[in-house]
C-alpha cells in the first residue's frame, strides 16, 4: 500500500537541522515527553547567553540577522566598535548560544534563528522525520541511529559554548540519515520540486520561486492518492494538503516577500538541503540558492521519481549508490551474504531494542550509511534485507525475525556475534 510522502505540516522555523542534536538527545534522556518541555528546552537551550569578545565575524550576524529591540544594546555596541575602526579593544557581550554558532561563516546558511515564543513549532520537525512519535512525542529507532552518528561533543555544544565545535554543521553521516529520512517522509514533494527547479532555474532560485510550484505539486498529489482506497486518517492528510495548496496560491500574486503561507512550505523544502550540501547561498543571509554539485546530481536521479512507489523502490534500490556518485566516492558492491551481515550487525547493536530486536529497514540505512563512509562498500537496503534473509536460512540459530501483519520480515535479533573481517 504506497504512502502519502508528503510532509503533514511545515512551518519556516524548520531550517537549521543542526538543532535536532539537542532535540533528539532531550526526547531519548527522559522517560517522558511533550511538546511543551521539548519545544521550552529547546528555546531555552538555545537563547541561553554567553559573554564573549566581539569580532568581525559575530559584528556581521549582529547587523544582519538581529533586528528586535531586545538587543539594541548588543547592535549599539557593535556599531560602536565598528565606528572605532575596530582598533579599540573589542568590547565582551552577551550572545544567545545559537547567534554564536549562527555567527560562522562557514556554515552554509545563517537564518533559522529559533525565538521563545515559537516554542511550539519546533519539535515538528522531528516528528516530520520520523524521529519522534506524533502524540506521545517519545523517540522512534531513527532517533537512535542519529544519536549513534553524532558525537558528544556535538551534544555538550548545546550545554555550553564550543568555539571548536559547531552542532549545526552536519557531517556525512548525519547527512546521509536526515537525507534519507527526508526523502522517506517529504520524496515526492521534494524530487517533483527538485525536477521543475532543476529544469526551469539551473542556475539560481528563491524560497519565492519554489514555493509558487508548491500548489500544483500538492495537488497533483492529493489526485494520485484519492484514485486509490484510502483511510481516514490519509483523507485528512490529503484535506491539509488541500488546504496548504489554496493557502499558498493566495500568495502567489503577491508583488513583494511578504513571509506568508507559500514561506511556511517552501523553506522546510529548500533551507534543509543547504545543510546538507545539496544547495548553495550564494549570500547565507538570504533566501536565495542555486543548486551544487553533489545536488545536481540528486536531482538528475530524481528526474524518474514522481510516485510514492518510485520514491520506495529509490530509497531502497538506488540511495546510496546516488550518494557515492553524489560525493565522488569509488565503492565496491559486495553480493554474498557472508560479507554483507556483519555491517548488518555492527548496525544491529547500536539500534536494537532492550528486547534486543531492530527494525530491519533501520539496520539497512545505518549499516548502509558505514558501509559507504567508513568502508567505501555499496550496501542498499533491498540488497541488505536479501543477504539478512538467506544469511538466517543457512545460520538458523544465529538470527531469529518477528513478520509484521502483513506477513513481512520486520525485525531482526542477533543471537550470536558476526565478526567483520
Amino acid at each position: 500500500m504506497p504512502e502519502i510522502r508528503a510532509l503533514e505540516n511545515t512551518a519556516r522555523p524548520m531550517q537549521r537541522l543542526g538543532y535536532l542534536k539537542r532535540l533528539i538527545r532531550r526526547v531519548t534522556a527522559t522517560s517522558t515527553s511533550n511538546l511543551e518541555n521539548l519545544g521550552r528546552d529547546l528555546t531555552d537551550t538555545v537563547t541561553r547567553k554567553t559573554r564573549v569578545p566581539l569580532d568581525a565575524q559575530r559584528a556581521n550576524y549582529i547587523k544582519q540577522r538581529l533586528y528586535d529591540r531586545a538587543y539594541k544594546t548588543l547592535k549599539d555596541q557593535t556599531n560602536a566598535w565598528l565606528q572605532s575602526g575596530q582598533d579599540a579593544e573589542p568590547p565582551i557581550v552577551a550572545m544567545e548560544l545559537q547567534d554564536l554558532y549562527l555567527a560562522d561563516p562557514m556554515l552554509p546558511s545563517q537564518s533559522g534563528k529559533l525565538v521563545k515564543n515559537d516554542w511550539r513549532k519546533y519539535p515538528q520537525l522531528g516528528v516530520n522525520l520520523g524521529l519522534i512519535r506524533a502524540g506521545t512525542y517519545s523517540h522512534n529507532t531513527r532517533a537512535l541511529s542519529f544519536l549513534h552518528f553524532t558525537p558528544e561533543r556535538e551534544l555538550k555544544a548545546f550545554l555550553e559554548y564550543q568555539p571548536g565545535t559547531n552542532p549545526m554543521r552536519l557531517s556525512r553521516q548525519q547527512t546521509l540519515l536526515l537525507l534519507y529520512s527526508f526523502l522517506e517522509n517529504d520524496g515526492e514533494v521534494v524530487a517533483l520540486l527538485w525536477q521543475q527547479l532543476f529544469s526551469s532555474q539551473p542556475s539560481r532560485f528563491s524560497d519565492r520561486d519554489a514555493g509558487d510550484l508548491l500548489p500544483k505539486i500538492y495537488r497533483e498529489i492529493i489526485t494520485r492518492h484519492r484514485n486509490r482506497i484510502i483511510s481516514a486518517d490519509e483523507r485528512e492528510r490529503l484535506l491539509t494538503l488541500e488546504q496548504s495548496a489554496e493557502s499558498i496560491a493566495r500568495w502567489q500574486d503577491a508583488e513583494r516577500y511578504v513571509g506568508g503561507a507559500r514561506e511556511e512550505a517552501s523553506r522546510p523544502r529548500v533551507e534543509p538541503y543547504a545543510d546538507l550540501g545539496l544547495l548553495n547561498k550564494p549570500d547565507p543571509f538570504k533566501y536565495e540558492y542555486a543548486f551544487s554539485p553533489p545536488g545536481q546530481v540528486w536531482a538528475e536521479a530524481f528526474q524518474d521519481v514522481d510516485t510514492s512507489q518510485a520514491i520506495d523502490e529509490f530509497l531502497s534500490k538506488y540511495f546510496f549508490s546516488v550518494a557515492a556518485s553524489a560525493w565522488e566516492i569509488e565503492a565496491q558492491t559486495l553480493s554474498e551474504p557472508d560479507e554483507i551481515v556483519p555491517y548488518l550487525y555492527r548496525a544491529w547493536q547500536v539500534v536494537h531494542s532492550p528486547g534486543g530486536y531492530a527494525p530491519i529497514g533501520e539496520l539497512a540505512l545505518v549499516a548502509g550509511i558505514e558501509a559507504l563512509l567508513e568502508y567505501k562498500v555499496l550496501l542498499e537496503p533491498t540488497i541488505a534485507r536479501e543477504a539478512l534473509i538467506a544469511f538466517q536460512k543457512a545460520n538458523p540459530y544465529q538470527v531469529r525475525f518477528t513478520v509484521n501483519r502483513m506477513g513481512v520480515m520486520a525485525h531482526a535479533r542477533f543471537l550470536e556475534p558476526v565478526a567483520l573481517d
